[in-house]
């Protein structure tokens, strides 16, 4: 688990270093790490204003092969077969609802939906 955290804290920082306009950095430090050092994006997660949606490319596995787990501030899952293993864990500072979870496999696409706990939603404030 290490080595993904570590990729994903370097992708991070390449991103953000990225947009820094007129950067020396602006050329992705991404970019100059070595390929075999680099492990593949397996998910993505959108914040939206009442819950977290993660979708993850997972060629090659079947729905059996998935452990998926969603607890008060993450959602992680394993997905192993002889061929391919993936692994995927975000955190959140904000709580989520692990009794409000949706998750569907169809043709190699995993998509959860993890509803956020009340009180942490987002708000939409009408500007005066």
């Amino acid at each position: 688990m290490f080595g993904r955290d570590l990729d994903r804290m370097m992708q991070m920082w390449a991103e953000l270093l990225g947009e820094i306009e007129g950067s020396p950095m602006q050329q992705s430090i991404w970019e100059r790490v070595p390929d075999r050092m680099k492990l593949p994006k397996v998910g993505t997660v959108e914040d939206r204003d009442e819950d977290i949606v993660l979708t993850a490319d997972l060629p090659g596995i079947e729905k059996k092969d998935i452990e998926l787990s969603v607890d008060h501030n993450s959602i992680a899952f394993k997905a192993k077969t002889e061929e391919r293993d993936y692994d995927f864990g975000q955190s959140f500072d904000f709580e989520l609802n692990p009794e409000e979870v949706k998750a569907t496999f169809v043709n190699g696409v995993l998509d959860v939906v993890v509803k956020k706990a009340e009180g942490t939603k987002g708000k939409t404030i009408q500007i005066e």
